[in-house]
């Protein structure tokens, strides 16, 4: 397909944005790793605490300063850990005030995290956080965290052992909470040493569980005095139902799920009193949730928040932050170019870079270049289970698999869409990984329709009454129909151009946008024939954990591609369908992979999957490792001009947006 055949894009407009592009912007995508130099060295430790900083005294914000003064909050000393974590900005020590605005796509990126443990900003290892430190011990079956103290909730009630006790034995072990608990929690053992220690014991070794401390940690910890009131084992069940029809649940689980969430200014508290306002699940992070509307959350900085800068200031360092509900992309977008955020960075197109750096000046605002973590943009699954027999068969054939992957140009994918920016590459992990090899990035990417159509004549796949659309080997009609939820990459241009690509070899697919509801429900019931996502989970931080494309460990609206199979996993062996042969084995390969201490090991199982993937082309890459494009309002400070944009590292959490500030008065 030659450029002007391109569905729906302009050529010349396309070309000349990509030469802006050019000329302005670096190259940022691609294998190359970004310098760790980037970022402070102090990133990549372990941070250091106060009294290894030499720092006696603290300073907060002017606006808790007068709540001290009034008698309505302890001093920032007595706010503070015992001997709090202090972070290095990535430019300067900044200045308190000022209101941050960002879309509620993008919400946790400027609102922040706090997880027991953290990442590093290559996404490559695991720091301490919350906890100081952990071990493994038993030959790796028990997993002791040691958490600092002193720390305390925004409510100023201390963090201690007892809230990670409460979140396994109140919502892991209850079954109207959790209807299917993932299978290395199943027996496992949770206990609180004392007030700073929690002991993990499992029946397996479970090495993955750092990584998970640090990507969904907070998930495992809850503020327990909190939670008490809406949890069935501390208030009779009849009383809990009845608060919740009150304030508008359908069930005291929904209520229980709203309560931890943070959604809690709906609620009145006691359930015979008169309401009493609004009441905030309490948080570790920078921010707490104030107030809401339809439109608008409003978030107040955190006064028991943890961590201090080099001078000793208590950080964050903005006051309050409001979330923008927006209605669309589109709406988002317009507003970004004019300026209207602080901070945007989910809903944007590489496609739109042109369109950012056309409006910096008027806009008031940078357009910053980060790279991907996807492996690839596009991950397309065949539905490798399909209930359709005759398209079950050809899935199942690689020849088949095959034939879609070689007659796709990514090269032309990469001209059109990414400016040439990106890397076609087969769904494997990324080039930090130490599971990477070139080879399995570089399996069947090579665009030979001449060889897809001799494998599908092989196969039987053929035109028989001369329409130029092929159909199935016994003469029946081949159609496929792709199903695809919009979100985050240019999933809507790149299959325009594969649709055309396959179309070439005579291949019948129809695309068909559905919302989330509609994916969820059609893709874990097996219902879809094909569908797509972004190829996340490709770091080493959750590749090990989460081989979501590589391995049928795991079945969800986003992936799909043997969902039987993944079924017969999960309810060992009692549901869906036995894998075949090689689908087993990657099984096999994953369960050690997970439960070896054996780092060497780990790396050879890893990439003996991986090698699968490649020569089996369970799914189907496109283009990955694209440029991910920020706007960054010209008054916050701090950002990091290069970072790594995604899931596994949640966008910005090695980067540290508790030190970003606003500083409104001063240019660039």
């Amino acid at each position: 397909m030659s450029l002007k055949q391109a569905p729906g894009i302009s050529v010349r407009v396309s070309m000349m944005a990509g030469l802006v592009y050019g000329l302005v912007l670096p190259v940022m995508g691609g294998e190359e790793m970004i310098p760790a130099a980037t970022w402070p060295a102090s990133w990549f430790h372990a941070p250091k605490t106060a009294s290894e900083s030499g720092l006696k005294e603290y300073h907060e914000a002017p606006v808790l300063a007068e709540r001290v003064k009034a008698g309505t909050l302890p001093p920032v000393k007595l706010r503070l850990p015992d001997d709090p974590v202090v972070i290095e900005p990535a430019g300067r020590i900044g200045r308190y005030g000022g209101t941050a605005r960002v879309f509620s796509q993008d919400s946790g990126c400027l609102l922040g995290l706090e997880p027991p443990l953290t990442i590093n900003p290559l996404v490559s290892d695991v720091l301490p956080n919350l906890a100081r430190k952990w071990e493994y011990s038993d030959g790796g079956k028990v997993f002791t965290l040691y958490l600092r103290k002193g720390m305390k909730w925004s409510d100023g009630h201390p963090l201690t052992s007892e809230d990670f006790v409460f979140w396994y034995e109140r919502v892991c072990c209850n079954s109207d909470i959790t209807p299917m608990m993932e299978r290395p929690w199943k027996n496992a053992r949770v206990t609180a040493p004392d007030d700073f220690t929690v002991r993990y014991e499992f029946a397996l070794p479970y090495p993955s569980l750092v990584r998970e401390m640090a990507h969904h940690g907070e998930e495992f910890c809850v503020p327990a005095h909190f939670l008490r009131t809406y949890h069935p084992d501390f208030v009779p069940k009849a009383d809990l139902e009845a608060m919740a029809r009150r304030d508008g649940f359908m069930s005291w689980m929904s209520y229980f799920d709203a309560a931890r969430g943070g959604y809690t200014k709906y609620f009145t508290g006691d359930l015979n009193g008169a309401s009493t306002g609004p009441v905030v699940t309490p948080v570790l992070k920078p921010y707490v949730l104030s107030r809401q509307s339809p439109t608008l959350l409003v978030y107040e900085r955190n006064p028991y928040y943890s961590k201090v800068d080099p001078a000793g200031n208590q950080l964050p360092y903005i006051d309050r932050v409001y979330v923008m509900v927006a209605s669309s992309v589109d709406v988002i977008v317009a507003k970004a170019c004019t300026g209207q955020a602080s901070l945007v960075g989910n809903p944007l197109k590489t496609t739109d870079i042109p369109l950012f750096k056309t409006g910096e000046k008027a806009g008031k605002y940078k357009t910053y270049i980060w790279n991907r973590l996807h492996g690839v943009d596009v991950v397309i699954q065949p539905n490798l289970t399909s209930p359709d027999k005759g398209l079950r068969a050809l899935f199942q054939d690689l020849r088949f698999r095959k034939a879609l992957s070689l007659s796709i140009n990514r090269q032309e994918i990469n001209t059109i869409v990414y400016f040439g920016r990106a890397v076609p590459r087969q769904t494997t992990v990324i080039p930090t990984s130490k599971f990477y090899e070139k080879s399995f990035a570089d399996a069947y990417i090579e665009y030979k329709p001449d060889a897809a159509r001799r494998l599908l004549d092989e196969m039987g796949v053929v035109d028989r009454n001369g329409d130029g659309i092929r159909e199935r080997p016994d003469g029946g009609r081949l159609h496929i129909t792709l199903e695809w939820f919009d979100l985050e990459t240019p999933k809507g241009i790149t299959m325009e151009l594969v649709i055309e690509y396959w179309r070439k070899i005579g291949l019948d697919v129809t695309l068909r946008q559905v919302n989330s509801d509609l994916q969820g429900s059609r893709a874990k019931a097996n219902m879809m024939d094909m569908t797509l996502w972004h190829a996340d989970r490709c770091s080493d931080i959750l590749f090990p954990s989460e081989p979501f494309w590589f391995v049928p460990m795991h079945r969800n609206w986003e992936e799909c591609h043997w969902g039987e199979w993944s079924l017969w996993y999960q309810s060992g062996g009692q549901q869906g369908e036995k894998p075949i042969e090689a689908a087993r084995q990657l099984i096999d390969w994953w369960v050690e992979m997970s439960t070896t201490l054996d780092e060497a090991r780990q790396i050879e199982l890893g990439k003996k999957i991986l090698r699968s993937q490649a020569e089996n082309l369970w799914t189907i890459g496109t283009v990955g490792l694209a440029p991910q494009p920020l706007i960054v309002s010209d008054e916050l400070r701090n950002v990091p001009l290069r970072g790594y944009w995604g899931w596994d590292n949640r966008s910005t959490m090695p980067y540290h947006p508790e030190t970003w500030y606003l500083e409104p008065e001063e240019p660039r």
